[in-house]
């Protein structure tokens, strides 16, 4: 995908996605943005943001660490032509995992639309707010339709006894694999779904000459960050850049006031990490709280 084609993606999806200054935004907050393809250095040190964020803020990686007033953190899988399945206990789980699911390609949106039940199941266990409208079947169907109105994007699922069990989403932008969007049901990631998945991805990915590194979304923070030892615990790494924030000095002085908490998110000082607990999605590239 050109980064073009990416923006109007997202926008499908539901995403604020503007375009100022030649750049795509994302509209992480209300009146907060980030370059839709947040990791790439800009050259501009005093960039603008959308409109939109002229009353909040907008952040962005710099290429020069003496521009920086913050740092934002990525979690990104590199070296990836080098991948081999060197743990004994990953090697086990995805083992297991193939004798249980074939992973192949979604063809069709009406495959993916057989996925709503996993959908389903999946909201319920998370309790996640976000999307959802798709638990209704209509605008699932919906969704999954426009999905495939993309061709660039490749959609995957894990398949026992003819039927869906998860679902992973992913698209090449530049030479960036995206991780876009996981879900499955609590019994197949009883049985190791989530290994054998990201198995399929990285050797897709490994075989690629084109392809140079895999983004699964900014680090977390707070609760949602153990969901990130998932991907720790395979490989990934966190790969934290200086970056330039801009933001409003009344709403500066009202969140170092009322929110310091954020505030320091914002800086880029990560919270103590809680005790890591079994995956149950791959959040979102830029949305720092959405599955």
């Amino acid at each position: 995908m050109t980064q073009e084609e990416y923006a109007a993606y997202e926008r499908a999806m539901g995403e604020v996605i503007v375009e100022a200054g030649g750049i795509y935004w994302r509209r992480v907050r209300r009146f907060f943005y980030r370059p839709l393809v947040a990791f790439e250095p800009m050259d501009k040190v005093g960039l603008r943001g959308p409109r939109g964020a002229r009353l909040g803020g907008w952040q962005y990686v710099v290429q020069d660490p003496g521009e920086a007033n913050s740092s934002m953190s990525f979690l990104m899988f590199r070296n990836i032509h080098e991948y081999t399945l060197q743990s004994r206990r990953r090697r086990r789980q995805v083992r297991s995992a193939e004798q249980i699911f074939a992973v192949r390609r979604i063809e069709e949106p009406e495959e993916l639309i057989s996925a709503h039940p996993v959908y389903v199941d999946f909201q319920r266990r998370t309790g996640y707010k976000y999307r959802v409208d798709r638990l209704d079947p209509y605008r699932f169907s919906e969704w999954a339709r426009e999905v495939f109105r993309h061709p660039k994007v490749i959609v995957l699922g894990a398949w026992k006894d003819e039927r869906i069990h998860a679902v992973e989403i992913i698209h090449l932008v530049g030479d960036t694999l995206n991780l876009g969007g996981f879900f499955a049901t609590t019994e197949a990631l009883r049985e190791n779904v989530g290994s054998l998945v990201l198995h399929a991805v990285r050797t897709l990915a490994a075989r690629s000459p084109n392809i140079k590194q895999i983004f699964a979304g900014l680090r977390k923070q707070g609760p949602q960050a153990s969901v990130d030892n998932f991907y720790l615990e395979r490989g990934c790494e966190v790969v934290t850049l200086p970056a330039r924030l801009h933001v409003h000095p009344v709403t500066g002085w009202l969140l170092r006031t009322f929110r310091p908490d954020l505030w320091r998110r914002l800086l880029g000082q990560l919270v103590e990490d809680p005790k890591p607990v079994a995956p149950a999605v791959a959040v979102k590239p830029d949305a720092e709280e959405v599955p």
